[in-house]
């Protein structure tokens, strides 16, 4: 996923003159070349996350439309206030893009888990939040992002999908009906379609969007579905699940809305990958086969 989304920034930079590239310190072995290639738009502020929001503020009072990338938990904790200030009370259309999601740097602990990010970004007033999860999406992120007018956060997962090649926001896996639809994105994306494809009747949505969503998709889907399970490596009370309950009141859906996992923590364990989260938490394939 990373590497399409930089990859695609790379080929858009060739053309477009007006695209910037800022870093805090990340990226080895992966942006060297836009470096190389670009030095006149390409930025390494550091280990200094804030700094790198309020100089993407200027880029954009400059007439650049900056991408700033760092990890995920750094993008939004370390960076709030600036995201809040600097970006969304002046409508600057900022891409701030994250790398890791959920569990994916297992090892590293809880300050580095990132299940509340986008949660916390969702709160702030016009920023659009995707979590590209297909192939297809992250090849295609690039140009949807650059031709909108609002600032978004752009989470990348380590894992996700390589089919298929479309760029819907959501991806169906399985029959528009049945008895039950699995939702998830990001870590939990492979884990959802192996258990859907275990069980008849049973169907996976992936999304690649996550804020804000749109009601009208999700009650003509859930029209044909007994029951919908949210499968997510965030904090549910607070990210799709929360969401989607939202959209289920006011959309008056009548299908059952449930969440693996609702009561969560953070987890203190030492695991060595973001599969030992996602088993304990019963986020994995066989966590979800449980409950079908």
């Amino acid at each position: 996923m990373r590497g399409a989304i930089i990859d695609s920034i790379f080929s858009v930079m060739e053309h477009d003159k007006s695209v910037f590239f800022v870093t805090a310190d990340m990226g080895i072995n992966l942006v060297e070349k836009i470096q190389d290639k670009f030095p006149d738009r390409y930025l390494n502020v550091g280990i200094a996350e804030q700094n790198m929001v309020g100089v993407c503020a200027g880029l954009i009072n400059a007439g650049f439309k900056p991408f700033a990338y760092t990890i995920s938990n750094f993008a939004v904790h370390r960076c709030f206030e600036q995201i809040r200030n600097d970006i969304c009370i002046h409508h600057n259309p900022i891409v701030l893009m994250g790398t890791s999601t959920g569990y994916d740097n297992a090892p590293l602990g809880p300050t580095h888990h990132i299940i509340d990010d986008w949660a916390a970004l969702k709160a702030l007033h016009g920023i659009d939040i995707y979590c590209p999860s297909t192939m297809g999406f992250a090849k295609s992120i690039v140009s949807r992002l650059l031709a909108s007018p609002k600032a978004s956060y752009l989470r990348i997962p380590k894992n996700g999908l390589n089919e298929p090649e479309r760029s819907e926001e959501n991806t169906l896996f399985g029959e528009p009906t049945g008895e039950t639809l699995l939702v998830g994105y990001g870590g939990t994306s492979s884990h959802c379609v192996e258990a859907a494809k275990s069980k008849p009747a049973v169907s996976a949505l992936i999304c690649n969007k996550l804020h804000p969503l749109d009601g009208h998709f999700f009650k003509n889907l859930a029209s044909g579905f007994k029951r919908v399970v949210v499968v997510e490596d965030q904090f549910p009370s607070s990210g799709l699940y929360g969401s989607l309950c939202n959209v289920w009141v006011e959309q008056k859906i009548s299908a059952s809305l449930e969440v693996i996992s609702k009561d969560r923590d953070y987890v203190l364990d030492v695991g060595n990958s973001a599969e030992y989260y996602l088993a304990k938490l019963g986020l994995d394939t066989k966590g979800i086969q449980k409950i079908l």
